[in-house]
């Protein structure tokens, strides 16, 4: 498939404005018995309750289920005009590092973040309580001094029938699919983790009191959870609005479940969580056949998300990095606080998502003194993230890993199991880390069927290693990169246009699927990029030649600034953006060899060609692959027992190479 986009624009284009409380201000304080009593002015107040005000879940919660929007919903219906919405939430949320060269005006996402945004939607299937929980919040509407742009989209959507479903209003089903989104963000989901490790439950009870009796207008959203072997599952999100006091240390918290919304004849009616202060425990169970959600002190298993942890800073304007750190862009990346302090360094991390249900157990795998490979636990020392997953359907959709920036380089093994819940499923597992996405997609995964993988995540690139535990046919294998940018400039000057000087900068982004493999048992097949030698890398340890099928998507953004004339000069500002997917079938390996594809030539070289010698280019792209193949690495061995296939480049002479026709697929462009 090949798109193309031009941009002509004769003066650069103002950036937005962003507006809220800045995320990194905020930090949720552990209620004491200091100062004012909350429960003690609880039993005070008219009938030993209080509220948010005005908020009525039969009026501003919304008339439509968490499944029936779930339903509604088909991102593969219109997947285009998804990615065009949701790459500018991307931008407020990340910056413009997400587009490729960083160009906002023109936003073309990078493939790793273009991977990143789809699997993350492809998470929705599983529920979108946490969206939901959060949208009617913000649709609540209590006063604000200023209108930030997610102000402004609310009061859109408040002026037309938001609260019944409707498949047509697109803008209602991306701002509550924003909000899902954000429960991963790191800033969210560092602080709701904190509330979920270290507060009680009566300490959560003290939290919304603080909110609804101080009058604050900067709600909770409650996550609740179940444990399934240890691990928090089942997620759900719901929107506390009430607290009423029901004697001998137990109150009720009233919630809006979007499970039930109100009025039907089927849904409970006056949901609460039960809280218990003498026992310090907490339960919630909307039906009586439905599952216990519970809990006491140690159980870990309730938490608070602030309303304004989702927003981002005020009025700070669109810049390279956002308020937000971006999991999947470059290392190193600096954001600069809202409040003006000292400029703050992005970390990198590690994540590791399954987008599906099942069991996901993640676990270092280090080569010890003796070269033997062994293996090695998580400890609470590694500083190790668990994100769940908040979809509200009771689905067992795994929590995933967020680790810090000292496991770049070490291989770690996952095992994935099926459940009973989900039998014959396919998932997706993404590895995310400092300038690139790397998935393996459409894993099946069977009831009490295990599955190893190991993932590397490299500065200079990601490695996956598949395990066969039974004779299978390859899954795809993909792995999705940042960008690229370089800048030149030349004498474009013609007899026609007379004097003209270019100012140019070119912007690639790279991304590969392989598939098509037929392992058999106990055999394992890698695919590696190595980001400082621009090359593919790919190999499996099958005794007899392999044939795969390798696609390889190009993302291209030329922008160029052209002087026109010389003392009094004009300025035209023109972008081209050129997307184009290539597949090639039957690429060839030996046994003990491994293959690798230099993928920086594949891109179409724009020298100093004018526009119109650029497009006629694109009109006519042939791309032949050209694989070079090297002698399989001594590291790459087998040895007793599941391990990593290192693909180490040799930095020898390629013993050989072979051309493959790619096929591109072709798509009506847009200029």
């Amino acid at each position: 498939m090949a798109l193309l986009t031009t941009y002509i624009t004769v003066q650069l284009l103002p950036y937005g404005t962003l507006a809220a409380v800045s995320p990194r201000s905020l930090q949720i304080q552990s209620p004491t018995a200091a100062g004012s009593n909350r429960l003690a002015q609880l039993e005070q107040l008219p009938g030993g309750s209080v509220a948010l005000p005005n908020f009525d879940p039969a009026v501003n919660g919304f008339q439509f289920s968490n499944q029936e929007l779930t339903q509604a919903i088909d991102i593969t219906r219109n997947p285009q005009a998804w990615e065009e919405v949701l790459t500018e939430q991307l931008q407020q949320l990340f910056g413009t590092q997400v587009c490729i060269g960083g160009e906002s005006a023109t936003c073309v996402l990078t493939a790793a973040a273009q991977s990143w945004l789809q699997t993350q939607l492809g998470r929705m299937n599983q529920g979108l309580s946490e969206g939901m929980a959060a949208a009617v919040l913000d649709l609540w509407q209590p006063s604000q001094p200023r209108l930030p742009w997610w102000q402004r989209l609310v009061n859109a959507l408040l002026g037309r029938t938001v609260f019944g479903l409707v498949r047509t209003l697109f803008d209602l089903q991306t701002f509550i699919a924003n909000l899902f989104l954000m429960q991963g963000v790191t800033e969210v989901a560092q602080q709701t983790q904190t509330v979920r490790d270290t507060f009680t439950p009566t300490q959560i009870l003290r939290s919304l009191l603080d909110v609804f009796i101080g009058g604050s207008l900067d709600p909770f959203t409650m996550g609740v959870y179940r444990r399934l072997e240890g691990a928090l599952t089942e997620g759900h999100s719901l929107t506390p609005y009430s607290v009423e006091d029901q004697g001998n240390g137990k109150y009720w918290v009233y919630v809006y479940d979007s499970n039930y919304p109100a009025g039907r004849s089927n849904s409970p009616t006056d949901l609460h969580v039960e809280f218990d202060t003498q026992a310090d425990t907490w339960a919630y169970q909307p039906t009586a056949s439905g599952p216990v959600f519970e809990g006491d002190g140690q159980s870990k298993t309730l938490d608070l998300t602030q309303r304004s942890w989702r927003q981002p800073p005020v009025d700070l304007p669109l810049a390279s990095t956002g308020p937000f750190t971006c999991p999947f862009c470059g290392p190193g990346a600096v954001t600069e606080a809202a409040t003006g302090a000292e400029d703050e360094i992005q970390a990198a991390t590690v994540d590791i998502t399954l987008i599906g249900e099942g069991l996901l157990t993640v676990t270092p795998y280090e080569e010890s003194a003796t070269a033997d490979l062994a293996l090695l636990s998580l400890s609470s020392q590694d500083a190790v993230e668990l994100v769940p997953f908040k979809g509200g359907l009771n689905r067992e959709v795994p929590a995933s890993y967020r680790l810090p920036a000292d496991h770049l380089g070490r291989p770690l093994q996952v095992t994935l199991t099926g459940v009973s819940t989900a039998p014959g499923q396919t998932a997706t597992l993404q590895l995310t880390g400092p300038g690139y996405t790397a998935n393996i997609e459409e894993l099946r995964l069977d009831p009490s069927q295990t599955l190893t993988l190991f993932l590397v995540a490299n500065a200079t690139g990601p490695e996956i290693t598949l395990v066969a535990n039974r004779a299978t046919t390859l899954p795809r294998l993909a792995i999705n990169l940042t960008d690229d940018t370089s800048a030149y400039q030349f004498n474009s000057s013609t007899p026609e246009s007379g004097f003209s000087i270019t100012d140019r900068q070119v912007s690639k982004s790279s991304g590969f699927e392989l598939s098509g493999l037929k392992l058999p048992a106990g055999q394992r097949v890698a695919l590696a990029a190595k980001t400082d030698l621009k090359r593919l890398y790919f190999a499996d340890d099958t005794p007899t030649p392999s044939q795969y099928a390798l696609t390889v998507k190009n993302r291209l953004v030329i922008k160029d600034r052209i002087q026109l004339g010389e003392r009094q000069p004009d300025f035209i500002n023109y972008t081209l953006a050129y997307d184009e997917d290539m597949r090639a079938s039957g690429v060839e390996i030996d046994g003990q060899r491994q293959a690798f594809f230099d993928y920086d030539p594949a891109f179409i070289d724009p020298a100093e060609l004018p526009r119109q010698a650029l497009l006629a280019a694109f009109d006519q792209r042939d791309f032949p692959i050209a694989i070079a193949y090297e002698p399989l690495s001594v590291s790459a061995t087998a040895t007793s027992g599941p391990s990593p296939l290192r693909l180490v480049p040799s930095g020898a002479e390629s013993v050989g190479q072979r051309v493959f026709q790619g096929a591109l697929r072709k798509a009506d462009g847009k200029g």
